[in-house]
């Protein structure tokens, strides 16, 4: 009998007693610093004649391209903003804001999965991502972070379903989004992708300092998208911060921001502790947890 779930990896196949050592369940996130094998990956174990089979994977196997780093630059403390031109059936398989792609050295056995940050139809692609150290069961990004223009690379096609908004919009007034740190990425695709105009939509992003939010350049373009933008620091102390403070589902919440729960979607990205808040804080406000939407 072999199972397959899609949310879980183990991380520690040499440990008999725990097999399946390590269960991640992401909500929401941009992907961005998550690295798996790019392959589904088996562990079997045999009792008597009876086998067993846990079986992960995240969807279909990568088909890679080699490529290279169009451009880098800091984006933020912690952030880099990479840009690598897609092949022609990439960039055409990239068509809702929140679908990823798998990066990884040439020829490397793991690789990263990262939202894609420009809009479908907008090439190059531009990403969002975290430095990260490696660990036993990741590369991590420095390999990546720390490239130059013109690194080689290999990338896969665009890869999962993103945020499956635009059936959700018929009645919809108006559209909350909340992003933590890199989350902001398929957020940001999303918005420049058009799908939300003619729609209130408010932006909740969430950073721990002025110095790490990315893209406080775009927020204009975005407010002229019909975006209003409300930047949250959670750890303003010792910075000359006099915007809002805390956590992203506690300022919308202190403002108002849902109305009328039944004609209010949310779109949310970010680590598990924030996706929960914002899921309780919408839930609690009387919208249908069904449209609180994440981007996988």
């Amino acid at each position: 009998m072999c199972r397959r779930n899609e949310r879980s990896v183990s991380t520690s196949l040499n440990n008999p007693s725990r097999a399946v050592a390590t269960l991640l369940v992401i909500v929401g996130s941009a992907l961005v610093g998550l690295h798996l094998t790019p392959t589904p990956l088996r562990v079997r174990g045999v009792t008597g004649q009876r086998t067993t089979c846990v079986q992960c994977g995240w969807g279909p196997e990568p088909v890679w391209s080699s490529l290279s780093v169009a451009s880098i630059a800091d984006a933020s403390s912690g952030l880099k903003a990479i840009t690598i031109e897609p092949p022609e059936e990439t960039s055409d398989g990239f068509a809702v804001g929140g679908q990823y792609v798998q990066i990884r050295e040439p020829g490397a056995e793991k690789a990263g999965f990262f939202a894609i940050a420009s809009a479908p139809g907008v090439k190059p692609f531009e990403f969002l991502i975290k430095e990260q150290p490696a660990s036993d069961w990741s590369p991590g990004t420095g390999w990546l972070t720390g490239a130059s223009a013109g690194a080689s690379l290999e990338m896969s096609q665009a890869m999962g379903g993103g945020f499956k908004v635009a059936d959700k919009l018929d009645g919809v007034s108006k559209v909350l989004l909340f992003a933590a740190g890199s989350g902001i990425s398929p957020l940001r695709s999303t918005i420049e992708s058009g799908v939300l105009k003619e729609k209130e939509v408010m932006l909740f992003y969430g950073a721990q300092t002025p110095e790490q939010m990315a893209y406080m350049d775009k927020f204009e373009e975005w407010e002229a998208l019909g975006v209003k933008v409300t930047p949250v620091i959670s750890k303003p102390e010792g910075k000359s911060w006099t915007g809002a403070t805390g956590y992203v589902q506690d300022v919308a919440k202190e403002a108002g921001a849902i109305t009328d729960a039944d004609s209010t979607v949310a779109l949310l990205c970010g680590m598990k502790g924030m996706a929960e808040g914002v899921k309780e804080m919408c839930v609690s406000a009387g919208m249908d947890e069904a449209m609180v939407i994440t981007n996988f």
